[in-house]
């Protein structure tokens, strides 16, 4: 039986899904014509005509879309145009008992529109970035990973830079598991990945492919800049697994990609492949290729 929360979108609900995909600007757009239209309804019409509704619905896409400072300004935009609306109005009930409910009433509403959605929108996040991340390293998981990569690739066709992606494997990581037990084999895979962050750039992608293997992307990085990050990443992975006491070490197959038809699967065979003949010449180093329009060669390995 399908469980509520995996369950899809009804066909009444897909038209409306793309009022909260849409950019700032956008929204910011299209909550201010909706407020000003609003309003000019507001002063237009009889103060029975309540629109508290509407400003709420203006409300709740200005804070999932934008945040909660926008979803802030437009509540307390709908506010005073409703207090404005019936303070001047011609009714005897006005500055009333009565008026001061109907105000707080509607203060309740915009408030509760932006808290509400703003708390959503925040367990959103939170379960959105979880699903794109490793549960055990935190580093970007494999499905992420390719759809970066796609990106990455698409990015350095249309402009014609380069980037590199390294592909990392854990030498004799089975032996570490056998040896000390899975604790220490999964403090080596987290030890793996945090050196891996403080090596690279904040742009750069680390991402746990699965098991012991990894894999990072170096947006628009050529070959020589990228051989000094890795050289410096290698020196830092031994230190990281001396520290921990493993008998473990790190290959890695690198691959500086300027290629306009170059594909991902492409790219990660390259990689996969440069990182096992690393092993097959003895561990513990780097194997870094060229992908050149006209296909591979190599630019030279370092130990």
């Amino acid at each position: 039986m399908t469980q509520r929360g995996q369950q899809p979108l009804g066909n009444w609900q897909k038209p409306f899904q793309w009022l909260l995909q849409l950019e700032r600007t956008p929204t910011l757009a299209l909550c201010s014509g909706a407020s000003l239209a609003l309003a000019l309804i507001d002063f237009t019409t009889p103060p029975e005509l309540n629109l508290s509704f509407a400003y709420a619905l203006v409300v709740l896409l200005a804070t999932w879309n934008v945040g909660l400072s926008a979803g802030i300004l437009f509540a307390a935009v709908a506010f005073a145009v409703q207090f404005k609306v019936l303070g001047t109005a011609a009714d005897p009930r006005a500055g009333s008992l009565f008026w001061y409910v109907v105000l707080l009433n509607r203060i309740f509403t915009f408030v509760g529109a932006v808290a509400l959605t703003g708390a959503l929108r925040r367990m959103f996040d939170i379960v959105q970035e979880r699903s794109l991340r490793d549960a055990l390293t935190n580093a970007v998981n494999a499905s992420h990973f390719i759809e970066l990569l796609n990106s990455e690739i698409a990015r350095s066709a249309r402009s014609g830079v380069p980037f590199t992606l390294a592909y990392l494997d854990c030498d004799d990581f089975k032996s570490v598991n056998t040896t000390y037990g899975h604790v220490k084999g999964d403090a080596v895979l987290r030890a793996v990945v945090d050196t891996a962050r403080r090596s690279v750039r904040g742009i750069d992608v680390v991402a746990r492919l699965g098991g012991d293997e990894f894999a990072i992307i170096f947006p628009q990085t050529d070959r020589p800049n990228a051989a000094r990050v890795l050289e410096r990443l290698q020196v830092n992975l031994r230190a990281a697994m001396r520290e921990l006491g493993a008998q473990t070490s790190v290959s890695i197959g690198a691959l500086t990609v300027q290629s306009a038809t170059a594909t991902a699967n492409d790219v990660l065979t390259a990689g996969d492949e440069l990182m096992y003949r690393a092993k097959r010449q003895g561990k513990d180093r780097v194997v870094h290729e060229a992908l050149l329009a006209s296909g591979p060669r190599a630019v030279g390995a370092r130990g």
